[in-house]
């Protein structure tokens, strides 16, 4: 009987240790019993919560991919974007057209029809909003060109975009012109009015005013009569053949670092300045007239053909002053310091109803005798 226990006992120490060692082979073989049920790691079998960091964002809508429009100051990505475009519209004769280009070559142009027509290259869609009709009601007398882009709802108003913008308006129309990156060119028409934040502008051709601003480029302004209103912050100004179309009519041209070359001018009230370039005007001085010409860091160099009926002034600091044509000093500032005035009139002159101002900080001030051609 005790020698059957032992045997018992011997077996389950046997059985025991065959059990422990089969343990440790499987621990060392990573390949499954496929009898032995497998457990499923915790990780797995919790669903996994995805971020949203919008309360609005539904979690299992599909992705989809969408164009992302490109915006505006990309012009090479804009003309793929773009088409071609043309629209009229009747109009009365003395129409006034606003709108706005935001990148582009813009050409304002008159013609003889009592017509409004927009061509686009290479951009955005067009389209007029009427603001205001005659009394008849049957033709604008104020439009607005108005352009769309494809990637914005349909009821959105946007300003013209594309790699070319003509606009065709009556002779006697007025054209309000708001620019970004354009370069304008305005011809016979009755008046415009034009804003760059950058890019040349050049008018010719327009009969009853000018108002041209561009805060880098230049301003060239060609036969054209009216009140003149030139600004430049970075560019030169030139202006050949201007005049006033009634009586009142003033000139203004103002430049912060360009040179302002003005010729035959019949203005009678002319203000012209510039902080950092020279200033250079070859016209006649005429009766009863109000020139005040100034810079800060450069020369004046006035030409005139005949003996001027003025009574100059002309202050000038770390400078000179000369004139080719005969002066009568009346009174010199001779005290200490850089400043010095020199006041008096034109000998032979027959009146002295004109007022010539000429002032420059560091510069020359010179009046040259020019002949005429």
């Amino acid at each position: 009987m005790k020698r059957q226990a032992k045997k018992i006992k011997a077996l389950l120490i046997a059985t025991a240790l065959a059990a422990a060692l089969s343990g440790l082979s499987r621990a060392q073989d990573p390949t499954p019993d496929p009898n032995t049920p497998q457990s499923i790691p915790e990780s797995v079998t919790k669903p996994v919560r995805p971020k949203i960091n919008n309360p609005h964002t539904k979690v299992n809508a599909p992705r989809t991919d969408r164009e992302v429009p490109i915006p505006p100051s990309f012009p090479a990505e804009l003309s793929r974007m773009g088409g071609t475009f043309e629209r009229s519209i009747a109009v009365d004769p003395k129409v006034t057209v606003s709108l706005c280009v935001t990148q582009g070559d813009v050409k304002v142009n008159g013609w003889s029809r009592n017509e409004v027509r927009v061509f686009v290259k290479d951009g955005s869609k067009v389209g007029f909003d009427v603001v205001q009709s005659n009394r008849q009601g049957n033709k604008p007398v104020w439009i607005k060109v108005v352009g769309s882009d494809p990637n914005r709802p349909a009821g959105s108003k946007e300003c013209l975009w594309g790699g070319a913008v003509e606009l065709d308006v009556p002779e006697q129309a007025s054209v309000d012109l708001e620019g970004t990156e354009t370069r304008s060119v305005v011809d016979s028409i009755r008046k415009i009015k034009i804003k760059n934040a950058g890019g040349n502008i050049s008018v010719r051709n327009v009969t009853e005013g000018v108002s041209a601003t561009t805060y880098e480029g230049n301003v060239d302004v060609e036969n054209s009569d009216g009140t003149m209103t030139l600004e430049s912050s970075t560019g030169n100004i030139v202006v050949f053949e201007s005049g006033p179309s009634q009586v009142g009519d003033t000139f203004r041209a103002k430049t912060n670092g360009g040179t302002i070359s003005l010729q035959h001018i019949e203005h009678r009230q002319l203000d012209v300045s510039s902080i950092s370039g020279s200033i250079l005007m070859n016209s006649e001085l005429l009766t009863a007239s109000i020139y005040n010409i100034s810079t800060s860091n450069g020369s004046i160099i006035f030409g005139v053909p005949n003996i001027p009926p003025c009574f100059f002034s002309a202050t000038y600091g770390f400078g000179r002053f000369d004139s080719e044509v005969p002066i009568k000093i009346i009174t010199e500032n001779n005290t200490p310091g850089p400043i010095k005035t020199v006041r008096g009139t034109f000998e032979n002159a027959l009146k002295t109803d004109c007022k010539l101002t000429l002032t420059t900080s560091s510069g020359t001030i010179r009046i040259r005798k020019r002949v005429n051609p």
